[in-house]
C-alpha cells in the first residue's frame, strides 16, 4: 500500500492518492487543478476507480467533476451530507470562484466499508465540522478531513457545523483503541497517540 500526499486548490487541501500493490486506486478529496494528481497516476500506472470525500466543502469537492470524468471513479459521500455537496451557498463555492454541485454515486454511513481492490476502508461517521461528515480509517491509518488536525479540529461556524457535535466526534475518535497515523484535510499528518495527549479538543 501506498499513500501519496498532494497540496492542492487555494487553501493547500490535502488529496489522499491511496493505491494497492496492484495499483487500484482511491482518491480521497480534491480541489483545484487536478494536473499534479493526473500526472501522479500517469507516472505510477494506477488505475483510479473511486473518490472519497470526507465532507462536501469547495474546497474539498472542487476537482471532483474533473477527476471523475477523466478516469470514470465512483464518488462516495456520507449519507447526511448532500445538503451541502448540492448547495453552493453552504459548500462555500458560491462565494469562491465557483459553483459546484456534486452528486455522489454511492452515499455510505457509519461502518460501511468501502473495498478498493485489496484496500478496505471503514467509514466513520464523524460529524460536526459539517452534517455529514466522515472519517476513512485503514488498517492503521485514519483520514480524517476537517474533523481533527495536528493540534486542533475543524471550525463550526458554518453552515451545518455544531460545536458540541464536533466533540463528540472527536470522542469517538480519542477512544479508538490503540493508534493510528492520522492523515489530515489541511496540514501535517500525525498521530491519534500525540493528539490525545496534546490536543487541547480531545
Amino acid at each position: 500500500m501506498k499513500i501519496k500526499i498532494l497540496a492542492m486548490g487555494s487553501i493547500g487541501t490535502n488529496c489522499y492518492v491511496v493505491s494497492d500493490d496492484a495499483g487500484n486506486t482511491a482518491i480521497i478529496d480534491c480541489d483545484g487543478d487536478p494536473r499534479p494528481l493526473f500526472s501522479y497516476i500517469a507516472e505510477n500506472n494506477l488505475n483510479p476507480t473511486h473518490i472519497l470525500l470526507t465532507h462536501g466543502h469547495y474546497d474539498h469537492i472542487g476537482a471532483v467533476d474533473l477527476v471523475k470524468d477523466k478516469y470514470g471513479c465512483k464518488v462516495i459521500a456520507g449519507k447526511d451530507e448532500m445538503p451541502v455537496l448540492t448547495d453552493p451557498a453552504i459548500n462555500s463555492s458560491l462565494y469562491c470562484g465557483g459553483e459546484f454541485i456534486i452528486i455522489p454515486d454511492e452515499l455510505v454511513s457509519d461502518g460501511d466499508i468501502i473495498t478498493v481492490g485489496d484496500l478496505k476502508f471503514q467509514v466513520m461517521f464523524t460529524p460536526g465540522h459539517t452534517v455529514g461528515s466522515l472519517c476513512f480509517i485503514l488498517q492503521d491509518n485514519i483520514f480524517s478531513g476537517d474533523t481533527l488536525f495536528q493540534g486542533s479540529c475543524g471550525r463550526t461556524d458554518l453552515a451545518t457545523g455544531d460545536w458540541n457535535t464536533i466533540l463528540r466526534s472527536l470522542k469517538r475518535l480519542r477512544n479508538l483503541p490503540g493508534d493510528y497515523s492520522v492523515f489530515p484535510g489541511h496540514g501535517p499528518s500525525t498521530t491519534l497517540g500525540i493528539e490525545r495527549m496534546s490536543n487541547p479538543y480531545m
